[in-house]
């Protein structure tokens, strides 16, 4: 019998379809997590992990302070019908020792060992617009080995976190911006005067333990990146 999606991923198809089917308008908001974690009696974080996934696939936009606002769903359903959906178009699993700059964003001593999941992705037939690296511990791989395989199943590697008890509770990003190196210019075909942002992506656990770090190399000029927040 196949295993079922988690929990995050069913109510995000749910999400998914009311959207499609017009419940929601573009424009339109979400019900409040609050609101969401009581109808489809979920806690909050798996609220937020099905969100994320709605929000991957451009259905959706989080407005800091505000909610989650719905997307124009025509537009993607164009470019899913002319095959233009978001892929992967490469994964690689293996094992590292953490340098010293993944190390201290891990919490780690230098030279640990780890598993890596390198990704390159896109859209479909178009040049990849970023490369990432994700880098867990061997605590978190051992709570979860199918993390060593190159396809995690339905939601990925945080669903399957969430289906062993831990799901990820808070993200954040330290982002910067320079030339790309060798590698990243031949992963994402570009050339070394093009500028690309850099991103140092943490996961954390409900008790702010550090699930996994993802250094994310993305092509400036192939993808918009949103940030909003109020003054201080």
């Amino acid at each position: 019998m196949p295993i079922p999606p988690a929990k995050a991923q069913a109510i995000a198809d749910e999400l998914a379809e009311a959207i499609r089917r017009g419940d929601y308008p573009p424009g339109s908001w979400l019900p409040s997590e609050r609101d969401l974690s009581r109808a489809h009696q979920a806690d909050r974080s798996t609220i937020r992990n099905a969100i994320a996934l709605v929000a991957d696939q451009g259905l959706v936009t989080r407005r800091p302070r505000q909610g989650v606002q719905v997307s124009d769903p025509g537009a993607q359903h164009a470019r899913i019908a002319s095959g233009r959906e978001p892929a992967t178009l490469s994964t690689t699993v293996d094992e590292t020792h953490a340098d010293a700059e993944t190390a201290h964003r891990l919490g780690v001593p230098a030279a640990t060992l780890l598993l890596r999941r390198t990704r390159v992705q896109g859209v479909a037939g178009d040049p990849p617009v970023q490369m990432s690296v994700t880098y867990l511990p061997r605590e978190v791989v051992e709570l979860v080995p199918s993390l060593t395989e190159v396809d995690t199943g339905p939601g990925g590697i945080y669903a399957r976190l969430e289906e062993a008890g831990r799901p990820v509770a808070t993200f954040e990003e330290a982002v910067t911006c320079r030339l790309p190196n060798s590698v990243e210019q031949a992963a994402l075909a570009i050339g070394a005067a093009e500028p690309v942002l850099t991103i140092w992506r943490r996961s954390y656990d409900r008790r702010g333990r550090i699930i996994d770090v993802t250094h994310l190399v993305v092509v400036g000029s192939r993808r918009e990146r949103i940030y909003r927040y109020d003054p201080a």
